[in-house]
């Protein structure tokens, strides 16, 4: 049986969903129906009618159920609720602060879709781990520098001997020098403004890696009420992993790219 909070990820992978909470979030009071069916329409080209029935039958009592928003199907109109997704401007679709807010993160058993890293020594081993056993694409994003680390280096090296793919991205200038004086081989890019959580909320994202498209870490900075900050992590595990599917869906098209957002590609357009 999947727990309630792997359904919740479950829920969120889905695009109709993200669309649906996003349109949601966005308006300025309760919607009807017909008014969500709408916003949903012109974004992803579907007939209204039939999506109008697909949100009253499936998608609304499923999406308040979950406590994602409230729906009043008697009065055919949705609300955010407690207004949690209104907080969320995490990449371009918003949704993985909420993901953090409703999941319970456990210790990975069977019905946990998600496992928690507590501390940025475990975060550094298993990222380490997931170098070691990437095969083909190793995808990294850091907030800052602070978290770089020499003793890294070996792992990423090894991965790129083996032929793997290397990319990382990051808006800090110290950080990309790092990655391109230690691992030239490496695709080195700034990611744009919208790929980054927003440092003023909360939870704040410090690093972010994917491995092969099929194994995730997200780590996060948890500050403590005495003002100190810690590292602790997310990690998903599996090509049908919900969390994994998640976050492989949000940066899927971007990772098609990137070596059009590469310095190398960039400097090649003007030398």
């Amino acid at each position: 049986m999947v727990s309630h909070d792997g359904r919740v990820v479950q829920l969120l992978a889905d695009p109709t969903t993200r669309s649906i909470l996003s349109s949601v979030a966005d308006a300025a009071g309760a919607l009807s129906v017909a008014e969500l069916a709408d916003r949903i329409e012109s974004a992803e080209s579907r007939d209204p009618e039939m999506l109008a029935v697909s949100l009253h039958h499936k998608y609304l009592p499923q999406l308040d159920e979950a406590g994602l928003l409230a729906y009043d199907p008697a009065d055919n109109r949705v609300s955010s609720g407690t207004g949690a997704f209104d907080d969320a401007q995490w990449m371009d679709d918003g949704v993985l602060a909420n993901v953090f807010r409703q999941i319970d993160v456990g210790t990975g058993s069977d019905d946990r879709p998600v496992e928690r890293l507590e501390g940025r020594e475990r975060v550094y081993d298993y990222g380490r781990e997931m170098a070691e056993r990437a095969a083909d694409e190793l995808f990294l994003i850091y907030a800052s520098d602070e978290l770089l680390d020499e003793a890294c280096l070996p792992h990423a090296r090894r991965a790129i001997d083996r032929g793997v793919a290397f990319h990382a991205g990051t808006k800090n200038c110290e950080a990309r020098e790092f990655f391109s004086t230690h691992l030239p081989e490496a695709t080195i890019w700034e990611p744009q403004l919208d790929w980054l959580y927003d440092p003023t909320g909360y939870p704040t994202v410090s690093r972010l890696i994917v491995a092969d498209r099929d194994h995730v870490l997200v780590g996060l900075w948890d500050e403590t009420a005495a003002g100190t900050k810690r590292e602790v992590a997310l990690v998903g595990e599996g090509r049908a992993n919900p969390f994994v599917v998640l976050i492989r869906e949000l940066l899927g098209p971007r990772l098609d790219h990137l070596d059009y957002q590469s310095d190398d590609f960039l400097g090649s357009l003007t030398s």
